[in-house]
């Protein structure tokens, strides 16, 4: 293809993707931090060349753009989310900072012979002031892991330092920012790709041999890592000492690394030195590698016993959630944590690729995964960060869906029939037979006899006449003769009888419309102040809620951020909502303008998951953010906000 995409085009492609109804300039240009022209000016320049795209942008008058794929196999090979990642040999992706920046540190961490700082302006088509700043953040990165920038006249510079702090940063800041490791000019790859196919093999092999349990992510991390590991060794840079003392210890991962590392020399010709396949047994550690029957030998005196008890409880006495008798989640929960204590100790990253979709789509069994790792935190003294708590979120997300399917809790209904015993009869044996699981019927009555019963245990009644006083209890009123909308109704009925309290989370002396603040902090400090002075939280409450977000920032995208406390502590459960005049960089280049605070009661009710159930309808709606951002008054914004839920 002669046209190449640049990286902010694939964004608007990308964002396009994710709407069914038209998005404006403006809304594009609010969520990737731009003009409203910029937009405009790249859809224009994507429509020119949209056919070789295999897509159609489409202006929709007074309503914005919308995007058609008209070429499948075209447009996934140029807008798949590992062409996104992919770099490709051109100017248009050293335009980026961040881009920059990960390939000279990629240069200097792999290069065997010092680098001109010439041959960088070349390769990135930059100046000389911009390398020279890009190499000072590069400093920074390499300074905490104890590697120096070495400079020597008419050589060029290098890195200096410790082999395995090399490999270490390499892996934190490179491998863990890519998919497609292969990312640039074919006289620079990072893997021999024959070679990692054959490295894989021999692990999959060993792991079938001593059936052992492991991830396909770390599947392909541990692969990589002994690949590159193999081209350092064979340039002559081995690792001659771990900064951590594992002698003697280990020994199964040590069985297991020995005999990967003897086939590889095998294939390679190589010789792994002592510390080379320490290093192997390192990354065993960080991975799911346990034999599945070495579960039941975990003792409860053992550190991980420690940590699972202690997540079990503060799950149950922050958020109500008792998995103490689910032992398929403790033993999920065992695979996990052990590996990621290892990951944690020896300070081996980890890419959770489902990150983003799980902060979006199941946000309450992350947050309990947010409360759960504060243990592996207080344990290790070690910040655990959010793709490990992506990781413990899916665990608990699996847990939360069997606890409601054994939790079901059916519905006591009442019928009250007017016609006879015969048309009552079927209407009986309708309903039980629409909704078997759903609802109860523990009496059948007619209405002159409805004030005999006693109604205090009674959720719904189903009632084929209108009953005009209020007795305290949901009624649907339908035909005897069970229609489709009688039904849809008495669904919608026996869900609302669930869920009836949604107005009491707002209140419009909890709603602030566009506000204009530089930053996230500054938002979170008016929130917390304006509540301290309505008396519903403490002067320190501010606190808690900037410390949450240090664990991993609670912006959902869609200019959505939903900050909270890290430990509830309110007397009830409720609200803040504050808009803005312009968004602002929350994290990460997430650009937020809508900013819903929620305020957890102390004494844990279920209300956490029913809240962010209501809530992930509205960060998934670009239309009902757009409104929300339109509105200008507070009771406008409750409307919207009761109507989307």
């Amino acid at each position: 293809m002669d046209k190449l995409v640049s990286k902010r085009q694939k964004d608007i492609v990308l964002s396009l993707m994710e709407e069914k109804e038209p998005v404006t300039a403006e809304w594009m240009a609010k969520e990737l931090g731009v003009s409203d022209r910029t937009i405009r000016n790249e859809i224009k320049e994507l429509q020119s060349h949209s056919a070789s795209l295999g897509l159609e942008i489409m202006s929709v008058r007074g309503k914005g753009y919308l995007l058609e794929i008209k070429d499948y196999e075209v447009f996934e090979r140029e807008f798949s989310p590992r062409a996104n990642e992919a770099i490709n040999e051109n100017q248009s992706v050293f335009t980026d900072h961040e881009n920059r920046v990960l390939y000279i540190l990629k240069r200097f961490l792999l290069e065997k012979e010092p680098i001109k700082l010439e041959s960088l302006e070349e390769e990135l088509f930059v100046s000389k002031p911009i390398v020279q700043s890009e190499l000072k953040m590069v400093r920074e990165i390499l300074d905490n892991y104890d590697l120096k920038l070495v400079s020597r006249p008419h050589y060029g510079t290098q890195v200096e330092g410790d082999e395995y702090m090399k490999r270490l940063c390499f892996s934190n800041y490179i491998l863990s920012r890519n998919g497609n490791l292969n990312i640039d000019s074919q006289s620079f790859k990072l893997l021999d790709q024959v070679l990692f196919n054959k490295v894989k093999k021999i692990i999959i092999r060993k792991v079938k041999e001593y059936r052992i349990e492991i991830s396909d992510i770390a599947l392909e991390n541990l692969a990589t890592h002994i690949t590159i590991g193999c081209k350092r060794i064979d340039e002559g840079f081995v690792i001659e000492n771990l900064q951590h003392d594992i002698t003697g210890k280990y020994p199964f991962e040590r069985i297991v690394a020995n005999e990967i590392v003897k086939e590889v020399e095998e294939i390679t010709g190589l010789a792994f030195p002592e510390a080379e396949i320490d290093y192997i047994v390192v990354h065993l550690l960080g991975t799911k590698l346990i034999q599945k029957n070495t579960l039941n030998e975990f003792s409860k005196f053992d550190e991980l016993g420690t940590i699972i008890h202690c997540m079990l409880e503060r799950l149950k006495t922050e958020l109500n959630w008792d998995f103490y008798n689910d032992l398929e989640f403790i033993q999920a929960l065992t695979l996990h944590i052990r590996p990621a204590m290892n990951r944690l100790r020896y300070n081996l990253n980890i890419r959770n690729p489902l990150l983003d979709e799980i902060k979006r789509k199941y946000p309450s069994a992350f947050e309990g995964a947010a409360i759960a790792s504060r243990c592996m935190e207080e344990y290790l003294n070690i910040e655990v960060g959010e793709h490990e708590i992506a990781y413990i979120a899916l665990h608990i997300g699996v847990a939360l869906e069997r606890m409601k399917t054994m939790q079901k809790q059916t519905k006591r209904v009442m019928v009250v029939c007017a016609s006879g015993v015969g048309s009552a009869k079927l209407l009986y044996y309708r309903l039980k037979n629409e909704f078997k699981d759903d609802i109860d019927i523990v009496a059948t009555t007619n209405y002159y006899q409805l004030d005999e019963y006693d109604l205090s245990s009674i959720d719904f009644i189903i009632s084929t006449v209108p009953i005009k006083e209020d007795i305290g209890v949901p009624v649907q009123v339908v035909n005897t003769f069970l229609g489709e909308r009688d039904i849809a109704l008495i669904r919608q009925g026996i869900s609302s009888a669930i869920s009836s309290d949604q107005e009491r989370y707002l209140d419009e002396s909890r709603v602030f419309i566009h506000k204009e603040f530089e930053d996230k902090e500054s938002v979170i400090r008016f929130m917390c102040e304006k509540l301290y002075e309505q008396k519903l939280v403490s002067k320190d409450y501010v606190h808690s809620v900037l410390e949450r977000e240090v664990v991993a920032p609670t912006c959902f995208g869609n200019l959505v951020a939903i900050p909270h406390p890290l430990t509830p502590v309110t007397e009830e459960t409720f609200w803040t909502v504050c808009t803005l005049k312009k968004p602002i960089e929350w994290a990460d280049k997430n650009m937020v303008q809508f900013i819903c605070l929620l305020n957890i009661r102390r004494v844990p009710n279920g209300d956490l998951e029913r809240m962010y159930k209501r809530l992930i309808a509205i960060i998934e709606s670009s239309t009902t953010v757009q409104k929300i951002l339109k509105s200008e008054s507070a009771d406008e914004i409750i409307k919207i906000l009761n109507q989307s839920i």
